[in-house]
C-alpha cells in the first residue's frame, strides 16, 4: 500500500486530498494560496506545506507516500513552470514524495469534469480561464493571463465594472443605477466621493473587487439596466473563450463536453443564458457541472501517475 497527494492550488485557497492507491480518501487540508502571480513565494510555499501537513496527520507514517499531482493557477508559460516547480518540489521533498506531476488548474479542472476524448472548461470565478483538447491529443487554451491582460467574464470583471458604473452614475456620465447605492452600502459610505479611499489606500485586493459580483447579481435582480448589460457582457465574453477554444480544436462538428467551473459561471443569470448559447450553436455539445470540487482531477492524475510508474513532470 502506498499514498498519493493531490493538490489544487488557487489565488485565495489551496485544497489538498490524502489518499491511498485505490482512491479512498485518508485526510484532508486548507491552506492559503499557493498562486506565485498572487502571493510570494515564501507565502506559497509555507500554504502548500501547511495544506500537506494537515491532510497527512492521521496517516501512517510508514508508508509512502509516492506521487504528488497539483493544479496551479497562474501558470501559464513554460517560465512559469519552471518556476513554480522548483518552488514547490523543495516542499514536496521535505514530506519525501519523490514524483510530483504539476499542471495548470485548467488541466484538474477538465480531469473533475470529464473522461471524453474531447471536452472544453470553461472556469469562472475570481479570474477566469478556458483549456481544452481534442481526440488527437492536442490542446488549447483561451485566456488565463490574469486581470490585467486577460479575466474577461470573471467575478473581477464584473467587480470592476460594478465600481466604473457606480461612479459613473454618481458623476452624470452614464445613466443612474441602483449599484451607486449598493456600493455605498457595501463599503458604509454616504457618497461615492468617498469611495476613492477604500479602493485605493490600501489597494482593493483582486479578491475583494470579485466579491463585488453580487452587487451585479442583486441588481440585476431590480431590472438596472446597467447591471444587465454587465450580465449580458459576462456571458458574451465567457461565449468567446469556448468559442476560441473550440475554433482551435476543431471539435464544433462533433461530440464534445463543456466542462463548467466557478462561482460566476453557476448563478443562473449567467449559467442558463450561456448554456442556451452553446446549444443553439453546437448541436453535439454535452454540458456538465462536476459534482466534485476540481482538486479530485489532481487526484485522479495523481492515481493514473501512480499506477502507471510515472515521475516527475520536470
Amino acid at each position: 500500500m502506498s499514498y498519493v497527494i493531490a493538490v489544487d492550488g488557487g489565488g485565495t485557497k489551496t485544497n489538498v486530498i490524502c489518499a491511498d492507491s485505490t482512491g479512498a480518501i485518508l485526510g484532508t487540508g486548507l491552506s492559503g494560496p499557493t498562486n506565485l502571480t498572487s502571493t510570494s513565494v515564501g507565502a506559497a510555499s509555507f500554504n502548500l506545506h501547511e495544506g500537506i501537513r494537515q491532510a497527512t496527520e492521521n496517516v501512517a507514517a510508514t508508508v509512502p507516500i509516492t506521487h504528488a499531482a497539483m493544479g496551479l493557477a497562474g501558470m501559464d508559460s513554460q517560465d512559469d513552470y519552471v518556476v513554480a516547480f522548483g518552488t514547490l518540489k523543495t516542499v514536496l521533498d521535505q514530506f519525501h514524495i519523490p514524483n510530483f506531476i504539476l499542471v495548470n488548474d485548467a488541466v484538474i479542472a477538465l480531469e473533475n469534469g470529464s473522461d471524453a476524448p474531447q471536452a472544453v472548461v470553461l472556469i469562472s470565478g475570481t479570474g477566469s480561464n478556458c483549456y481544452g483538447k481534442n481526440a488527437q491529443g492536442e490542446t488549447a487554451n483561451a485566456g488565463g493571463a490574469d486581470y490585467l491582460l486577460a479575466d474577461q467574464g470573471s467575478g473581477y470583471s464584473i467587480g470592476r465594472q460594478v465600481l466604473r458604473e457606480a461612479v459613473k452614475s454618481f458623476d452624470g456620465r452614464a445613466e443612474y443605477s441602483v449599484l451607486q447605492q449598493l456600493v455605498c452600502q457595501h463599503f458604509a459610505i454616504e457618497s461615492i466621493a468617498d469611495l476613492k479611499s477604500k479602493v485605493y489606500s490600501p489597494a482593493l485586493p483582486k479578491k475583494e473587487i470579485a466579491d463585488l459580483s453580487k452587487l451585479c447579481t442583486q441588481a440585476s435582480a431590480q431590472n438596472d439596466a446597467v447591471a444587465l448589460r454587465i450580465i449580458d457582457k459576462t456571458i458574451t465574453d465567457l461565449e468567446a473563450h469556448i468559442d476560441a477554444v473550440v475554433a482551435r480544436l476543431q471539435l464544433a462538428a462533433g461530440a464534445f463536453d463543456c466542462v463548467l467551473s466557478g462561482s460566476v459561471v453557476e448563478l443562473p443569470e449567467i449559467k442558463d443564458p450561456l448554456i442556451a448559447r452553446l446549444q443553439s450553436k453546437y448541436s453535439q455539445i454535452r454540458v456538465v457541472f462536476p459534482e466534485k470540487p476540481p482538486v479530485y482531477g489532481a487526484l485522479k492524475l495523481a492515481l493514473q501517475a501512480q499506477a502507471s510508474g510515472a515521475t516527475s513532470s520536470s
